[in-house]
């Protein structure tokens, strides 16, 4: 049965539609944009409230300085531990390997004080050719009982050196 030209037609049309709807940035979620709206960019009220005058007191500046300050490094926005048989390895700047294994408990403190990157991530399970499912398990699970959510936590499936 032969392809009428009034179909070809049609479908050509209508893939022609969509093909322009998507080019333009009409359907929401799609398009060449990063989905972010720019730092002030808003409705005319917040410009309008950005170049008002702060209204706030203004507590005045202290003269004394910390007697001693803790310099510690930010903690990390995505914590790496990576499981090696059953140990468990995170990074560390002050050793030389730029590695140091740490226990359980410890490896969940490193967890809780993380902040999360941009998609929501705070913890990247790596695994090596010898990590033991006891341990990613116990490792995972104990992250989820610290109050670290499912989607906070990535374990990639390709495993590392």
């Amino acid at each position: 049965m032969p392809i009428k030209k009034r179909t070809i037609a049609g479908g050509l049309l209508l893939v022609g539609a969509v093909l322009g709807t998507f080019m333009s940035g009409l359907l929401p979620g799609f398009g060449s944009g990063s989905g972010i709206r720019a730092q002030g960019a808003g409705d005319d009220s917040t410009r309008a409230n950005q170049n008002a005058p702060d209204d706030r007191p203004q507590e005045p500046a202290s003269a004394e300085v910390p007697a001693v300050v803790d310099v510690k490094s930010p903690p990390p926005v995505v914590l790496e531990i990576r499981i090696d048989n059953h140990d468990y390895i995170v990074p560390d700047d002050e050793t030389a390997t730029g590695v140091r294994t740490v226990d359980l408990d410890e490896a969940v403190e490193l967890a809780q004080a993380t902040t999360g990157n941009d998609d929501g991530i705070r913890v990247r399970i790596l695994r090596t050719g010898s990590a033991r499912l006891t341990a990613w398990t116990t490792l995972h699970d104990s992250l989820v009982k610290a109050g670290l959510s499912l989607d906070s936590i990535r374990m990639p499936k390709d495993l590392v050196e």
